[in-house]
């Protein structure tokens, strides 16, 4: 019920033109309607999203600068731990990125807890992992462990750790931040009322 007030929201507020962009729940419970109901649909969905599992940038601890170490350690090292109590499974981190390789078991007991999410909750994790670029911020989302700014923290860890280094150019990723930023909050509102 929340849900659909908020997507009524989202078509109120329109004026001239429709943009993508300015319907994001909108796009969420269309996907979800129109896309996951199938098994097969679901199935593929499933195993493009776990390929993020396997290059995921939360699995990824790098030894310097510091500022990237302190970084990953607040966001990236919750969200390893939650993961590992949560679905039981060993998730492996590394500081060598083309070492990273995630267990058979691990990508299995994931595949069956996201096999039993609904359309509108699966939907939500596809575009909160095609957001953040990372299985687990997006899987974290939308069990409800983080929220949506905490998701956008940890997606930005090493634009984070760069800007504390270098400085920050003006306006360089403003307009990416922001859309991140809706997706994961309309993807963690979706997943609310799933």
């Amino acid at each position: 019920r929340t849900l659909a007030w908020l997507v009524a929201g989202e078509w109120e507020s329109q004026k001239e033109f429709l943009g993508p962009h300015s319907l994001p729940l909108t796009s969420l419970v269309s996907r979800a309607i129109d896309g996951l109901s199938e098994p097969a649909a679901r199935a593929d969905v499933i195993a493009k999203l776990l390929k993020y599992f396997h290059t995921d940038s939360v699995c990824l601890h790098d030894e310097h600068p510091r500022a990237l170490v302190a970084l990953q350690q607040q966001h990236y090292a919750p969200l390893v731990a939650w993961a590992r109590a949560a679905y039981g499974i060993d998730v492996a981190t590394t500081t060598d990125m083309f070492a990273l390789r995630q267990a058979p078991a691990a990508t299995d007991a994931l595949r069956a807890a996201v096999g039993k999410f609904s359309p509108l909750k699966l939907a939500a994790l596809e575009r909160a992992v095609m957001a953040a670029k990372s299985f687990l911020i997006g899987l974290a989302l939308v069990e409800q462990r983080i929220s949506a700014e905490d998701a956008a923290q940890a997606a930005l860890v090493e634009a984070t750790a760069q800007t504390q280094l270098w400085g920050e150019l003006e306006n360089a990723h403003d307009l990416d931040n922001a859309a991140m930023r809706q997706i994961l909050g309309a993807s963690a509102c979706a997943a609310m009322d799933a």
